[in-house]
Parts: structure tokens; C-alpha cells; sequence
């Protein structure tokens, strides 16, 4: 008995198992996928018809049967007519709204070229003022 337990620390003591090293059972073997359900599926497609109707003429869209569609692709093409009539002002910040939730919020950098230009209580109180106007917005 005590034999399998000096192979087995032994064993241990070869394969470290620690932080981004599982120990060599838990790995996954050649040709194992991390996620086999594959990545979850997307809830409407809207981007994905937002962008079809955008690249469409005039003609190909009346062409389109709407009592067909999807609630997704009514809504879409909506947007599309909205923005093409001049109604966009209103159209987008609803689009940007929506695809924001569906798509995800695209991310946004921040560069600055001297790390000197704001002292620490600048940047707190710039930071209190967008929170303040974020919350306003919404």
C-alpha cells in the first residue's frame, strides 16, 4: 500500500497543477473541443438583417413579403425604411439601443498621449459627470 502511494506522489510531484494546469486527467484530449455545444446561438439576427436591407435598393425592398417575416426582420427592415426617409434622428438611437443588447456594446478606448494631463481629482470628478449623464440617459 504504501508502494501506490510513493508512485502515485511521485506521479504528482511530475505533472504541477496549479493555476492554467489542470492535472493531466482533467485535460482535454487530442481533437476535444473546450465547448462541444459550440457558442450560443444568437436570439434574433437583427445586425445580421440590418445589414442585408442596408445593402439593398429601393426596388428590393418592396419587393419583400413583410407578412412572411420575422418580428427580427420586420423590425429591421423598419429601421432601414426609417433611415432611408430621413426619420433616422429618432431610428438611430434606436438601433444603436438594440444592437447594443444584442450584439453586445462594442468597446470603446480611451488614449491618452501624456499621463500627466489630469491630476487623479480630475479624472474622479470627469468620471462622476459621465455616470451622472449616463444615468440621466436612461
Amino acid at each position: 500500500m504504501k508502494r501506490r502511494a510513493e508512485k502515485i506522489s511521485i506521479e504528482h510531484q511530475k505533472s504541477e497543477v496549479g493555476y492554467k494546469k489542470p492535472p493531466k486527467e482533467a485535460q482535454f484530449q487530442p481533437g476535444q473541443s473546450g465547448n462541444p455545444l459550440g457558442p450560443p446561438k444568437r436570439r434574433t439576427q437583427l445586425w445580421v438583417y440590418f445589414c442585408k436591407y442596408m445593402g439593398m435598393t429601393d426596388a428590393e425592398l418592396a419587393k419583400l413579403k413583410t407578412k412572411e417575416m420575422t418580428q427580427a426582420q420586420q423590425t429591421a427592415l423598419k429601421l432601414v425604411q426609417n433611415m432611408k426617409d430621413g426619420k433616422g434622428a429618432g431610428s438611430e438611437h434606436l438601433a444603436r439601443h438594440v444592437f447594443d443588447r444584442e450584439e453586445g456594446k462594442a468597446t470603446e478606448y480611451l488614449v491618452i498621449e501624456n499621463e500627466n494631463t489630469l491630476t487623479d481629482d480630475e479624472c474622479e470628478e470627469i468620471r462622476g459627470l459621465l455616470l451622472k449623464n449616463h444615468a440621466d440617459s436612461h
